[in-house]
């Protein structure tokens, strides 16, 4: 079994899937099973799929590169001609950000309407474009974003108007379903952290919790940091000083001689990579009685 042949043959062979992996002698178009390549893993030019009813298809890649990689993207083509062949932004995405991507190919391509001699000519671009999007969704029986529909009906510029205008109202709805759940998941994973069941929180770049572990007398973060309870005790009495003083920004003062106190002030604190709100410290002091 060859693995080091010309270009034509590593298309050929990854198209029918005779063998695992195949490559040219200078390395610039390979593949490895269902992935092929041009150049390097950065660059998928196409892969083989199938969908829930075991049908086959192939991804190609609609992303262009060099004069050299466009010219590999056709080879493949070719050679996997006999196989149904479905266009996208890129093979290796998720549905969700190839359907993304697809969007803003027709905003581009709807900007040009305003001043165009031949609109028709745009008009025919954007269903090309949607045609794309629903030959995918239809393939892996997805179920396309309204928006993008609504963008795939663009005729003129009062209709873009018009996409624009739903594209905003549903990411305002995507974006607060996103803020519940969330919500949700993390009141889930909190408890849980509380209850010692997890002893690592990721709360994405928001704020940080305490808890009190009574077996070895430290205060823990949600990072992972433990203080020693009287360390602790003596610097939320610094705290809540300080707050009294106006609290301070870049503050003089160092927790444990390794952490910098980055800012103190009404509404929470900031020490090292921790961000912790007054509510959070001091519903812990109430709870050991400090």
């Amino acid at each position: 079994m060859k693995r080091v042949v010309d270009k034509h043959t590593v298309a050929h062979l990854w198209a029918n899937q005779h063998q695992d992996d195949a490559r040219t002698p200078s390395g610039n178009l390979y593949f490895n099973s269902r992935g092929i390549f041009s150049y390097g893993s950065h660059f998928l030019i196409a892969k083989h799929v199938e969908n829930s009813a075991g049908e086959r298809a192939i991804l190609i890649t609609k992303r262009t590169y060099s004069n050299t990689t466009n010219a590999q993207i056709n080879i493949v083509k070719s050679a996997a001609r006999h196989i149904k062949q479905i266009l996208v932004p890129d093979p290796d995405e998720r549905e969700s950000d190839n359907f993304e991507k697809w969007f803003y190919e027709i905003k581009n391509i709807a900007d040009k309407l305003a001043n165009a001699r031949k609109p028709e000519k745009y008009v025919l671009q954007i269903e090309d474009v949607i045609n794309e999007v629903k030959a995918y969704a239809r393939f892996f029986s997805k179920e396309v974003p309204e928006y993008l529909l609504a963008a795939g009906e663009i005729k003129d510029n009062a209709q873009y108007a018009e996409v624009l205008q739903k594209e905003t109202a549903f990411r305002k709805v995507q974006a607060e379903k996103e803020r519940v759940e969330n919500e949700k998941r993390l009141k889930i994973q909190l408890q849980d952290w509380r209850n010692f069941k997890t002893y690592y929180l990721n709360n994405y770049g928001a704020y940080d919790y305490l808890r009190f572990n009574k077996g070895n007398n430290r205060v823990e973060t949600s990072q992972r940091v433990e203080i020693p309870g009287e360390i602790a005790k003596a610097f939320y009495k610094l705290i809540l000083e300080t707050i009294a003083k106006g609290g301070c920004k870049d503050c003089d003062m160092m927790l444990m001689e390794r952490y910098h106190v980055k800012e103190i002030n009404n509404d929470f604190i900031k020490v090292g990579c921790h961000k912790i709100t007054i509510k959070e410290i001091k519903a812990l002091s109430k709870k050991l009685d400090w």
